[in-house]
C-alpha cells in the first residue's frame, strides 16, 4: 500500500487548498522528530509540547501564504527559533520584567555584532565558510550539507566545529566588553 502523500511538495500544494488530511499527514509525519527535538532543547515536556503545537497551529492558520522550499528543514528552523523565544522570554521575565533596551546604544551594539560577524565569517577558508552558513544561517542538518556538496557527513561536521571555534575566538574579544557595557546600562 502506498503512502497517502508521496512527498512533501505534494503535501505542502494539498495543505495550501486547505487539505485537512495533508495537514494531519504533515502532523503525523514530523511531530514526534519536532517534539523530540524540542524537548533536547527546552528539557521540559510541556514546553516543547506547547512549541511545536503552536508551530503547526501557525501552519494551518498561514497554510496560504507559506512560501516552503524544504519543509523537514523550515520545521525544525522554526522549531529552534520558538526555543530561542521561549528562552529570551525566560530570561526577560527572570530580570526583574526588564524591557529589551530600545536605546540607541542597543541597536549601534547589534550593528556592530553583525558587522563583526560578517568579517569572522569572512576569515573563515571558503569550504568552510560556506558549511557553516548552510548549518547556521540556512538551517541545513549535516546529512542534507553532505548530500549538497558530495562530502562525508564527518568533513562537514569537522568543518562546521573548526567554523564554530574560529567564530568563538574572533568574536571574544568584541563580545565580553560589550555584554559589560550592556549589563551597565541597563541597571
Amino acid at each position: 500500500m502506498k503512502p497517502l502523500f508521496q512527498d512533501d511538495t505534494e503535501l505542502l500544494n494539498r495543505l495550501k487548498d486547505d487539505d485537512r488530511s495533508a495537514f494531519e499527514v504533515m502532523y503525523r509525519r514530523h511531530w514526534q522528530q519536532l517534539y523530540d527535538f524540542a524537548l533536547m532543547k527546552t528539557h521540559d515536556a510541556d514546553v516543547a509540547e506547547e512549541i511545536i503545537q503552536d508551530l503547526f497551529v501557525t501552519i494551518w492558520e498561514k497554510r496560504e501564504s507559506l512560501h516552503i522550499q524544504n519543509l523537514r528543514s523550515y520545521l525544525f528552523t522554526a522549531v529552534r527559533n520558538r526555543v530561542i523565544d521561549h528562552y529570551k522570554e525566560k530570561i526577560f521575565a527572570e530580570i526583574d520584567n526588564i524591557e529589551p533596551p530600545q536605546a540607541p546604544e542597543y541597536s549601534f551594539f547589534l550593528e556592530e555584532l553583525e558587522a563583526t560577524m560578517q568579517h569572522s565569517i569572512a576569515k573563515l577558508p571558503i569550504k568552510t565558510q560556506r558549511i557553516f552558513l548552510l548549518n547556521r544561517f540556512e538551517g541545513h542538518t549535516v546529512r542534507q550539507i553532505s548530500t549538497e556538496l558530495n562530502l562525508p557527513e564527518r568533513t562537514v561536521e569537522y568543518h562546521i566545529t573548526q567554523a564554530l571555534r574560529i567564530m568563538k575566538t574572533l568574536l571574544k574579544e568584541f563580545i565580553a566588553p560589550c555584554l559589560v557595557a550592556f549589563v551597565s546600562s541597563i541597571y
